[in-house]
């Protein structure tokens, strides 16, 4: 009965942060610091929930609040320190995370809180604590090149020759004999990998196993649905390995 008043209760929180509209906006065009922090807001507003009946004088009730605001307030900072090399911000709020985690685990064996809700936060955070490492080492950025004729505009310009001198040998058309078949057409079940492939595999290259929503936070060019079908499409390539099932799998490189 517990666990059905707690679900009952999360939809409606998840309904309730859904809705609200926040035109306040502190990130600018960071949208991996924007996400993180929405994560992270509604992961703590259900741990506030869940410890909501458990006394006030319970060390790890204070701790998971106190840390949780403290997170909070770690990640606002982020704005500007997201990818920045050994980053003290990120690497506070990283250690946020897992102490929250422990202390989710220490309510769940005290029987203050139960196991499968207890599961369903730690996951959260750890996959916010995935999100943060692979949005901080993400290389999608580097992945553009520049050379220094495009950017000061001194290509080297085609050779121009006089009309009347022909070096090259007069082609002249010649009838099809036979059908021609294109020799270099990729056989049934070769990896033709696309941009969009590409950069999933990009993704994936930071390191260690991604959940979708991980995936898709560093893509928001495309849909979540998209990037599903592109990864089930390298797992059967064997470009990519998946782990668990449904809203569980995680993905890393093969």
């Amino acid at each position: 009965m517990d666990d059905a008043r707690d679900m009952k209760k999360t939809d409606q929180l998840a309904k309730y942060l859904d809705e609200q509209s926040i035109r306040i906006k502190v990130f600018g065009r960071n949208i991996s610091a924007e996400r993180a922090y929405n994560r992270a807001e509604r992961v703590i507003a259900a741990l506030h929930l869940l410890t909501a009946h458990v006394s006030a004088n319970e060390p790890a009730r204070r701790v998971a609040r106190k840390t949780g605001l403290r997170l909070l307030e770690s990640l606002l900072q982020l704005r500007d320190e997201l990818r920045v090399p050994n980053s003290e911000v990120t690497a506070s709020s990283m250690a946020s995370i897992r102490e929250l985690i422990s202390t989710v685990r220490v309510l769940a064996i005290s029987g203050y809180i139960s196991i499968q809700n207890a599961e369903v936060i730690t996951s959260a955070l750890d996959d916010l604590g995935m999100f943060l490492t692979s949005a901080q080492k993400s290389p999608l950025s580097e992945n553009v090149s520049f050379s220094k004729e495009e950017l000061t505009m001194e290509r080297a310009q085609p050779e121009i020759r006089p009309r009347f001198l022909r070096t090259e040998p007069v082609l002249t058309d010649v009838p099809d004999i036979k059908d021609i078949t294109d020799k270099t057409q990729a056989p049934y079940g070769t990896a033709i990998i696309g941009s969009r492939a590409q950069s999933i595999l990009d993704v994936l290259r930071t390191g260690g196993e991604l959940g979708i929503g991980v995936i898709s936070a560093q893509l928001p060019e495309y849909s979540e649905k998209m990037i599903q079908r592109e990864l089930a499409n390298l797992t059967r390539l064997g470009k990519v390995k998946k782990m668990g099932f449904k809203r569980w799998s995680r993905y890393s490189l093969a």
